[in-house]
């Protein structure tokens, strides 16, 4: 995918960069279809106004242009076409609606143009094809100016202007980075959810060009200087003019600059001229009243943006050959209205059951058994729900319809759970419209009581509670006599890599409801298994340890482990521990460090992400032998 930019920075004398703001077929019974969601319009299909590429060995339509202005006047509505989930430009809020930088704007052209704004979810590679049959009007979702969208849509002029800057600590001896492959043998530092972490994961990571473990994602970009100044990254890539005041504050420099300069424009059909100088016209006006400037301030944290960039009309409306146009239209739910995400479907946690969608291929392409519908993202990591990619059985020819069933579960913790899902062609391009699945998990767990055991002579197995909030600790006690040997394991882990004493304790900070077994082994060579279940509350504002690893299990003491983990969601301060000490007061929201503990017996480290909806722990043992 090209990279898209965004600016999230806010520029204070003091240096203050806030954190960013953070869609089988197969014969069923068909339903009722219940209407399409009013969040996001469909407009009906109809052929593209301008033909402006015609498929291999097809003929071009001989059509009239400069006419979407015409039709969008008469119909009193602009159809708009955009990538829901590159926040602060686009993205859902809270409340499951449109939002961001770029929903704002298009709004306010609207207004400016008089007629009302109906706005598409499209996959973000498929926008072009969706102005091209004609599915939308025009497309806003932080596109930049390229030369391979020239050559197949116009743009209007430039509403948006970014820079950013690789920054080094002063002294460190790294020359100028002049390109990607210049950073390649250093650690490097961006902001969570941020342009540069996208263009870093899909320029450096995803090529194979840089490890994972070398990116260091920070929920603050003060907080990733921090550490460049205490040597643990080598290098940030941030915005340019906060980096510049960076080097007033900090002993840092500016080894690079420019290396992801983008230009964002709404992009429509070639050859709609009228349409295009009517958005220019808009535009304009919504500078010079200072709406852009407000827009800028309140989803950008900007005090003032660029001014609007002039653009010259495309290349003309000469037809370029491309292979078949893939594209797809929402036709209706199947079932599970959640009658758009205002009244999600109740589940029982961990229910089992299937979604279906109707829709419609929009485009010029046969579609296959190469094709597929796939879970694209969610609110949270668990809305996959457990749904893996479903593929077309048969054919389906440009026109036709057809039906899509997803067979997922509900997450085991209360909450709401929206997963978005979009259309994957035979070279696993996404396009099309994107789908989603909408359901409620009600309620807190209700604790189950422990099943009666035999009693054991000599074990003594309790906990302080056993009902807690994610994010909070419980501590475990045993005392066993006459043993050979003892185990303490959570539920689905390998017993012998917990080995322990025959009395101890321990603490948990369980995230989901887990099962703890105390596993003996008496000196008779018998064996009993106490089991002591602790039931977790979800806590959907706290911050989300979506991960987090300590490999390997057990070391000889004076090695190094490696520790890696991911946080998501509001995060204030993240901070590894090994046994109680710190390790690492202000870690990045995604990150890797090595440690080696140095005295035999269980090294407990321990990760906790604070933010402003509470806490979130996770622990790791290993096991240092002499």
């Amino acid at each position: 995918m090209n990279p898209r930019k965004n600016l999230l920075s806010f520029i204070s004398l003091i240096f203050i960069l806030s954190g960013v703001l953070a869609a089988c077929g197969g014969a069923e019974p068909t339903p009722t279809i219940a209407p399409p969601p009013t969040t996001i319009s469909q407009p009906d299909i109809q052929p593209a106004a301008t033909v402006t590429r015609s498929p291999i060995g097809g003929e071009v339509e001989e059509v009239a242009t400069d006419q979407a202005w015409a039709r969008i006047q008469s119909l009193g509505r602009m159809s708009v076409g955009t990538a829901a989930d590159y926040p602060p430009f686009e993205f859902y809020n809270e409340d499951f609606q449109l939002d961001g930088y770029d929903i704002a704007l298009i709004r306010a052209i609207g207004e400016k143009l008089g007629v009302v704004v109906d706005i598409t979810d499209v996959a973000f590679e498929g926008l072009d094809d969706s102005l091209y049959v004609g599915q939308t009007d025009v497309a806003i979702a932080s596109l930049s100016i390229t030369p391979e969208r020239e050559a197949i849509a116009d743009f209007s002029n430039v509403y948006y202007i970014g820079e950013d800057a690789v920054l080094a600590a002063s002294g460190s001896g790294i020359g100028t980075i002049s390109s990607a492959a210049d950073m390649v043998p250093y650690t490097l530092a961006v902001q969570s959810r941020s342009v540069y972490e996208r263009w870093a994961r899909e320029t450096l990571v995803d090529r194979g060009l840089m490890p994972e473990e070398n990116l260091f994602v920070y929920a603050r970009a003060d907080q990733a200087v921090t550490d460049l100044v205490a040597g643990r990254v080598q290098l940030v890539l941030m915005d340019n003019l906060p980096a510049q005041v960076a080097t007033q504050s900090f002993d840092v420099e500016v080894v690079g600059q420019g290396l992801n300069r983008q230009r964002f424009a709404i992009a429509l059909p070639q050859g709609e001229e009228t349409l295009r100088r009517e958005i220019n016209r808009a535009l304009t006006d919504l500078q010079n009243e200072g709406v852009l400037a407000d827009l800028a301030a309140k989803y950008l944290e900007l005090s003032e943006v660029p001014p609007i960039e002039p653009v010259e009309p495309g290349p003309g409306t000469d037809p370029v050959e491309v292979p078949c146009v893939d594209a797809m239209a929402f036709i209706g739910d199947l079932n599970l209205d959640d009658q758009n995400m205002s009244a999600p479907p109740q589940m029982a946690a961990g229910q089992s059951f299937r979604k279906g969608w109707r829709v419609q291929n929009a485009g010029t392409c046969i579609w296959n058994s190469g094709y597929s519908l796939a879970y694209a993202y969610g609110n949270v990591a668990a809305a996959q729900m457990g749904g893996t990619a479903v593929p077309v059985v048969g054919e389906v020819q440009p026109g036709q319809t057809y039906d899509f069933w997803a067979d997922l579960v509900a997450p085991a913790n209360p909450g709401i759970y929206q997963g978005f899902w979009e259309m994957r062609n035979d070279r696993n391009q996404p396009f099309g419209v994107r789908v989603w699945v909408g359901i409620e998990v009600p309620g807190v767990p209700t604790p189950i009581p422990q099943p009666t055991q035999t009693p054991a002579p000599n074990i003594n197995f309790t906990v302080d509670r056993t009902n807690i909030t994610e994010g909070e600790c419980v501590n475990f006690s045993w005392d066993v006599q006459n043993i050979q040997a003892v185990w303490f394991y959570p539920d689905g882990q390998d017993y012998r890599n917990f080995p322990t004493t025959g009395q101890n304790s321990s603490r948990q900070c369980p995230r989901t409801t887990t099962t703890y077994n105390l596993r003996v082994q008496f000196t008779d060579g018998s064996v009993t298994v106490r089991q002591i279940t602790i039931f977790v509350e979800a806590s959907n504002a706290a911050p989300k340890i979506s991960s987090f690893s300590v490999k390997p299990p057990s070391v000889p003491a004076g090695q190094c482990v490696q520790v890696n983990w991911v946080v998501e969601g509001a995060v204030d301060r993240v901070v590894i521990t090994r046994d109680g000490a710190v390790l690492w007061n202000g870690a990045p929201l995604a990150g890797t460090t090595s440690d080696c503990p140095p005295q035999p017996g269980f090294a407990v480290y321990v990760i906790e992400a604070t933010g402003p909806g509470g806490s979130a722990r996770l622990q790791q043992n290993v096991s240092v032998t002499q």
